[in-house]
């Protein structure tokens, strides 16, 4: 058999989606397990968003649209962006992909080449040094603390930078750890990107989720000084419970979107057109849904971060965004067994039978991740299963 393509053989597969199948085929083993491994929304999408994909059946909107995406959608997102963040993106500046996920991989590989170096804050989302290293680059660890917030530091990455860096990625609120970079840290990466020419990859697909009267702080804000080198990265699955209609979006400057939709063009070609027509009512339409599911994570935050709290040898941050928890577990080493904390996550899973994401997914040790995107009730019930495992 020929071997595989050498960009493989530094890429890891999304660990996220390993955590999920073990706790899928234990389920289907007849072993109740309690997953607070992926990052997916347990409410169903709201009926009008259905309804819009039923009627765009219906109409028979069913036809190759353009790779930018359906463009009522595309001049839908660019007004929200102008009533929230007061950026003059044209439609045919944002391009509509297969989720969220698909534009931060477009932007990739249309910005980065071989040897360009990449600076990524860890805790990171599992596919973002993934992604760079499929288009050849060289992700570069930015190191961030629990005793900082995880909160990354511009000035931090200032002795990082080479005549090799071409490009920054971060994501606010954070996926594993729920850190919101303030308005003011923002501003200093946008000073940073001007002053050593480079491009800033800006995720904000959790940016509906915010607590305690937080406000969004968005790149966004910064885009016309960052004009040809800001991308805006956001999707529908996380605010809308969309996960598996994988539609998101990216804003950016009309010569960026266009190398982008390049990529797409040949890849997928378009997000699909009853997704599309879908995510035009989710943009347009009510958003009782919304604020309904964010006051419920907000609860549910309360109710899983006070329950790890309480066990000794765990401490945890309380997010300020997202739906995840990223407790600290090198306490639990010794009476686990074990030497990290993918250590932990194996011994939860057959301890315990919950399933976690091992910080080593995130490239930070003696962390996992949970994610309080479901029932207030298995959250309790997962959390008095790890109180029992730990004796």
């Amino acid at each position: 058999m020929p071997g595989f393509a050498r960009r493989l053989d530094n890429v890891l597969p999304s660990a996220t989606i390993a955590v999920k199948e073990e706790a899928d085929r234990l389920k289907r083993e007849g072993v109740d397990v309690i997953d607070f491994g992926p990052g997916e929304p347990d409410f169903n999408t709201p009926e009008n968003i259905k309804e819009a994909a039923r009627a765009a059946v219906a109409r028979n909107l069913s036809h190759y649209l353009p790779t930018l995406g359906l463009p009522e959608l595309r001049e839908a997102i660019a007004a929200d962006y102008r009533r929230k963040h007061g950026t003059d993106y044209a439609p045919s500046e944002v391009l509509v992909s297969c989720g969220g996920k698909n534009a931060l991989f477009a932007a990739a590989m249309a910005l980065f080449d071989h040897g360009d170096e990449v600076i990524i804050p860890a805790p990171f989302w599992v596919s973002f040094p993934e992604q760079v290293r499929l288009a050849g680059g060289v992700p570069v660890i930015l190191e961030t603390t629990e005793e900082a917030g995880f909160i990354p530091r511009a000035k931090d990455a200032e002795k990082l930078i080479t005549p090799a860096t071409r490009g920054i990625i971060l994501c606010s609120p954070s996926n594993p750890t729920g850190a919101v970079i303030p308005d003011d840290e923002l501003s200093r990466w946008a000073d940073l990107a001007l002053e050593r020419d480079l491009y800033v990859i800006f995720d904000e697909c959790y940016e509906r989720f915010l607590y305690d009267g937080r406000s969004h702080a968005s790149m966004a804000v910064h885009a016309a000084r960052l004009r040809d080198r800001l991308v805006l990265a956001s999707t529908f699955s996380k605010s809308y419970a969309m996960t598996g209609y994988r539609i998101g979006f990216a804003l950016a400057d009309r010569r960026v979107v266009s190398a982008m939709a390049t990529v797409q063009s040949h890849d997928a070609t378009h997000a699909s057109s009853i997704v599309q027509a879908a995510a035009l009512e989710a943009v347009k339409g009510p958003q009782d849904d919304l604020t309904r599911m964010v006051s419920e994570y907000a609860r549910r935050r309360a109710i899983m971060v006070n329950g790890l709290r309480s066990i000794p040898g765990i401490t945890c941050l309380m997010p300020g965004g997202a739906f995840y928890a990223f407790p600290g577990v090198a306490g639990l080493y010794e009476r686990l067994g074990v030497s990290d904390s993918f250590g932990v996550a194996k011994a939860l899973l057959e301890k315990a039978r919950i399933a976690v994401v091992p910080g080593e997914a995130f490239g930070i040790n003696g962390y996992v991740r949970f994610s309080y995107a479901l029932a207030t009730e298995r959250i309790e019930t997962g959390i008095a299963r790890l109180r029992e495992a730990l004796g």
